[in-house]
């Protein structure tokens, strides 16, 4: 499956932007007054031309003029006229995204500020904060919004209170808190409606931000109210600036929703205000997602003539990062078109401005936008040079622990992650299988960060995939073309800040000769695939993989964990693809081998989703889909797992394949739980494959047995009765450990379970859970005093790096929606492990309550039998439900009412031993 094709400008909307640039501007008149008049005349006339300059948005010479202001401020008593100057300065960086001088700048401001004017530190800690978090330091934006925030209070400035929690709003929207982020941008919206005149803009410009929330959510019809209701604020006060950006956004919200039409006519909109204003960059920034729009209705034509007038003007205003991205986005349009070459070299200048701005977030994709154009030429192995690159950046990024500088980017995730999916494609299509085993592993943790946001995966995730010699040696060749096309750029650039009229016959001569450079590298760019080194260098890598074992390095330590777990372990990893399985086997007997089973993905959806019905509906015709999908996922390897003499399989299933139990796929004779021990595995995991039982058990056992709570989530609404059986599972639990810690309802609160929880090596949770496909911030574990803990609280707030296990009794994946890609199974994993538990144990659909205590106690059991692994004792309490015909009162069940009639039930049915999944380390 191709990454698609989706310039980056897409998203890039002013969305938050107003929040963050206007309301710094607080303390500009303040400065003004500070200033000396008479010994810095001079500079003050260089900074005021700077500010009409400004205000024109000619920003290259508006730095020009406050530069010379600098100079010619060089008196002992000029600190608060530079102060003011460098805030000038650092905001003006801010327009042209120059955020490290904009943070270099507003630090020489506050250095200069005097301590008593606490007003104008506040503004200066406010726009600190802003710079900071567009360069993705969540930590030190904070730091100085809190500060700012401080000072504010301390001053009794209510308005300025309120426009600085809208700034801390956005810094938890930069990470992709939603839920914190909306939490803060509510008080600030309470405290402007308090103001008895609050600006109109400010009104309106909440409810923006408060609409861009919903629209990351991808609950576009809130959003698009919202958006509405702030437009209609603008419009009263004749706020045209706001009204352009409220259509901006507005059209941005059609387009997500795919009415391109309305989406059009939003923009048109928009840009004919802002030509209006003169907003010169706003009306070329709008402009950029009307060309992409028009490119998704197949008018390339007219896209391409939109998004050229968008280049021309960012090239006047040299913001360099701006022009990059539209040279994105015209590389989409003519990869649509199937211009190839001129999509490459659009692509390639957008590249070497990323390069030149260090803007390795947007390189990344780029570099795999290149990946797909080479894959539609049908150059599949030049394809993976540029496709590995693009994931080795991605994975250097994740490596460092950085937030992704702007939430807009967040949406990219999603590309990412199609490219890692096309590079093992291709991989495997080569068969070079342990360089697509890296991949799959790689993929499961950007799977997880699309789900969660950014998650750390194991140690060895950073280092990416490995990288051949002559695919290196093609990457060299690129990169020093590169190499002068940045030089190139960069004079180009530096003569653009100069005034043309005041070219010296050198300089005019240097333009000519810069630009004659810059075409003959675009030539070279454009011909660079067909050129006859790189054609060899392909020809060679052809050979290489042909006649070598690629990336032994990578491969050995996965063979040094298998080995010292026993040659019984498999690790078995199925890639979903539009048109095949491909499935890929790891032992520690023999190197990894894929195979390909031909099935269209539509296919493998509806005999999943038939699957799951018949396992959560207890329909006889279970054993038809657990038949179908074995002949696809284990038939075809079942030869080299009866060589291997395979007792446990290490499962990491891909896409939908997260929705139901390996356990319980059926070969014909009996369900697979009766072969195979089983446990699904992250990336993360592969890091302590030996995990142990742990010494001295030690039990955190909790349970919801009786009460009714009712709420709404998002647009969903939860009905949640206790669970009567429950309680009998906690109390068979503290009879099996004594000295376990039992909480039962309203004492199960989050208040005495989160301090205790690193204090117990075993946490078992008997309550409700919900897992939200494709909307993590309204996932949750609800606790018995029936207040919720959702999955932002346990990433950033839970420590549990004693526990060996955390096991979710009643937890429910994708309630409420249509399978999805199971990334919110596999980040339940990630989620635990990242806040530093060995394994879960969690239920992938609504269980039975009485079923469930039956599995629970023979689980418990098991596991405190010596030598006993937590994947053999969910085995054998599986298999002892199966080959028992049990008597349980049926009682509530675990999301589903089954009454309150005693009878007798037979719990060999999946339905009742199958739902529980061992995610993690448990073996």
């Amino acid at each position: 499956m191709s990454a698609p094709l989706r310039s980056l400008r897409l998203s890039r909307i002013k969305l938050f932007g107003i929040l963050t640039l206007v309301w710094g501007m607080a303390g500009c008149a303040v400065y003004n007054a500070m200033a000396p008049v008479d010994p810095l005349a001079g500079a003050r006339q260089q900074r005021d031309q700077g500010y009409q300059a400004y205000q024109r948005q000619d920003y290259v010479k508006a730095l020009a003029y406050y530069g010379e202001a600098l100079k010619l401020a060089v008196k002992d008593d000029a600190a608060a006229f530079n102060a003011d100057v460098y805030y000038k300065i650092g905001r003006t960086n801010l327009k042209q995204q120059n955020f490290q001088e904009a943070v270099e700048a507003f630090g020489q401001a506050l250095g200069r500020q005097d301590a008593g004017h606490e007003s104008d530190l506040a503004v200066l800690h406010n726009m600190l904060g802003t710079a900071y978090q567009k360069l993705g330091r969540i930590d030190a934006a904070r730091q100085h919004l809190n500060q700012a925030l401080a000072f504010r209070r301390k001053g009794n400035d209510v308005l300025g209170e309120a426009r600085t929690l809208g700034n801390l709003g956005l810094s938890y929207l930069a990470q992709g808190r939603y839920v914190k982020a909306l939490e803060f941008y509510r008080q600030s919206q309470r405290l402007f409606s308090g103001l008895p005149a609050a600006p109109a803009h400010d009104l309106g410009t909440i409810l923006t931000n408060i609409s861009s929330v919903y629209a990351e959510m991808g609950q576009y019809s809130k959003a698009l109210d919202l958006q509405r209701q702030a437009s209609a604020i603008f419009e009263k006060a004749g706020d045209q600036a706001g009204m352009a950006s409220s259509l901006h956004n507005i059209g941005y919200i059609y387009s997500e929703q795919l009415d391109y039409p309305a989406a059009i006519k939003a923009f048109e909109q928009a840009i004919s205000i802002r030509e209006q204003l003169n907003d010169r960059f706003g009306a070329a920034e709008t402009r950029n997602n009307l060309g992409l729009t028009l490119s998704h209705l197949q008018r390339h034509a007219e896209a391409l003539s939109v998004l050229q007038g968008a280049l021309e003007v960012l090239q006047k205003l040299n913001t360099r990062k701006q022009i990059a991205a539209t040279y994105d986005s015209i590389g989409s349009v003519y990869a649509r078109m199937g211009d190839y070459p001129l999509a490459f070299g659009a692509y390639q200048r957008a590249l070497s401005i990323w390069r030149e701005t260090n803007d390795r977030d947007s390189a990344r994709i780029t570099l795999g936008n290149i990946g797909s154009l080479l894959k539609q030429q049908g150059q599949d192995t030049l394809a993976i040079v540029f496709y590995k690159r693009s994931v080795n950046i991605s994975e250097q990024i994740r490596n460092d622990l950085r937030v992704l500088p702007e939430q807009e980017q967040k949406a990219y995730l999603a590309r990412v992650q199609g490219f890692y999916r096309s590079l093992a494609d291709l991989l495997l299509r080569q068969d070079r299988v342990i360089e697509a085993q890296q991949v799959l592993d790689l993929l499961k943790v950007q799977e997880a960060v699309d789900f969660l946001g950014p998650v750390r995966g194991n140690d060895d995730t950073g280092k990416g995939v490995s990288t051949l010699p002559a695919e290196q040696e093609i990457l060299n060749n690129y990169a020093a073309l590169e190499q002068q096309a940045i030089q190139t750029g960069l004079a180009l650039a530096a003569l653009r800040k100069l005034d043309r009229a005041n070219w010296s016959a050198e300089q005019s001569r240097q333009w000519q000769e810069l630009n004659k450079q810059e075409r003959s590298l675009q030539r070279a760019f454009m011909t660079f695939v067909e050129s006859d080194e790189v054609r060899a260098l392909v020809d060679r890598l052809s050979r290489d993989v042909r006649t070598q074992m690629p990336a032994l390095e990578q491969l050995r330590p996965l063979r040094d964990n298998l080995v010292r777990l026993g040659q019984q372990v498999v690790l078995l990893y199925p890639l979903v693809l539009d048109d095949r399985l491909e499935i890929v086997l790891a032992s520690a007997v023999s190197p990894p081998l894929h195979v390909s089973v031909p099935l269209a993905h539509e296919e493998l959806n509806r005999a999943v989703l038939g699957f799951r019905t018949a396992l959560t509906r207890r329909q006889d015709d279970v054993e038809h889909y657990a038949q179908k999908l074995y002949r696809w996922l284990v038939k075809p390897i079942e030869r080299q797992l009866n060589q291997i003499g395979a007792e446990t399989i290490l499962y990491a299933p891909d896409g939908v394949l997260r929705y139901i139990p390996l356990a319980a796929l059926h070969d014909g004779g009996q369900w697979l739980v009766r072969r195979f021990k089983t446990n699904n595995i992250t990336a993360f995991s592969l890091t302590d494959l030996e995990t142990r039982p742990v010494a001295k058990p030690k039990l955190l056992a909790a349970a919801f047995a009786n009460g009714d709570y009712d709420f709404t989530v998002g647009d969903q609404h939860f009905d949640f009765k206790g669970l009567p059986f429950a309680g009998q599972e906690v109390n068979n639990l503290a009879k099996l450990y004594p000295d376990a810690l039992k909480l039962m309802d309203r004492n199960f609160s989050p208040d005495a379970v989160i301090p205790e929880l690193n204090s117990f090596n075993i946490i078992h949770f008997a309550t409700h859970a919900a897992l939200v496909s494709g909307k993590p911030y309204e996932s949750f574990i609800l606790f018995g005093d029936g207040e919720r803990v959702t999955v932002d609280q346990v990433k950033y707030e839970w420590s549990l790096a004693n526990v060996d296990l955390i096991v979710l009794s009643a937890c429910e994946t994708a309630l409420g929606s249509a399978l999805g890609k199971g990334e919110e199974i596999l980040g339940l994993g990630f989620l635990m492990e990242s806040a530093g538990a060995r394994a879960t144990l969690a239920s992938l659909w609504s269980v039975d309550d009485g079923g469930t205590q039956v599995l629970m106690d023979e689980f418990y059991r098991q596991l405190k039998q010596a030598g006993h692994s937590k994947a053999d004792a969910l085995r054998k309490a599986q298999l002892a439900m199966i080959d028992s015909a049990l008597d349980s009162r049926s009682g509530e069940g675990r999301g589903v009412r089954l009454g309150d009639d005693r009878r007798s039930v037979s719990f060999d049915h999946p339905y009742y031993w199958a739902p529980f999944i061992l995610i993690g380390n448990g073996l």
